[in-house]
């Protein structure tokens, strides 16, 4: 069997994966060690665990995060809807948006977690909530997602596809690595400098940089 990069090459450590995504790092760990997510094993936490299509489960999860629902619920949740869908990372699967959400809207009609209520009552609920995560991801013929735009990066459009970079963050019109950008940043150079370097805008500069100055 020929090796697919979405689920088989790991690209990011669990640091990295957080920073990108926009989660406190010990929410990313929470998931990871509940069984919530999947990651590969890796000998030492500095090397990369985290595949494409383990990212864009945790940015599903981040989206109920932010929708106002606790650890322990989007926990239970991704583990049922891990064992009933019956199909590996089933947060990146196309179909999410119909076989899954009805799941997810069972559990939801079934969660003691008070935080369940909050969003069954938010505008557009559970559905709502599904929708908006499915938004930024872009999908290949087999239903699984191959792209996805990382809205930790306001202002600017950064995605992950692991057809190009090896899967590393690129500013989509440009095609410019956000880590070239960020080691300039690091190396002292001014936004305008690195802006005409590769030919973008400042503002663009501004919001590759933005979660890296954050992280550290």
């Amino acid at each position: 069997m020929s090796l697919d990069a979405r689920f088989d090459l790991p690209i990011f450590t669990k640091t990295e994966t957080a920073m990108h995504l926009g989660l406190p790092p010990t929410t990313l760990r929470y998931w990871l060690q509940t069984g919530a997510l999947q990651a590969a094993e890796r000998e030492h936490s500095s090397q990369a665990t985290m595949t494409f299509a383990s990212v864009v489960e945790a940015h599903m999860l981040r989206q109920l995060r932010v929708a106002g629902l606790s650890l322990r619920a989007i926990r239970d949740a991704a583990i049922r809807l891990r064992s009933e869908v019956g199909r590996p990372y089933p947060l990146a699967w196309k179909r999410l948006a119909h076989d899954g959400r009805d799941l997810l809207m069972e559990i939801t009609a079934e969660g003691r977690d008070p935080s369940w209520e909050r969003i069954r009552d938010s505008q557009g609920g559970l559905a709502g909530v599904v929708e908006l995560g499915l938004e930024p991801i872009s999908w290949a013929p087999d239903d699984y997602a191959n792209r996805l735009r990382l809205v930790a990066y306001r202002g600017a459009q950064v995605i992950v596809d692991p057809r190009f970079s090896f899967g590393q963050p690129i500013l989509e019109r440009a095609g410019v690595r956000v880590e070239d950008v960020v080691d300039l940043a690091r190396a002292g150079e001014s936004y305008q400098v690195i802006a005409d370097e590769f030919g973008i805008e400042t503002t663009e500069v501004e919001a590759l940089v933005r979660p890296h100055i954050r992280a550290a």
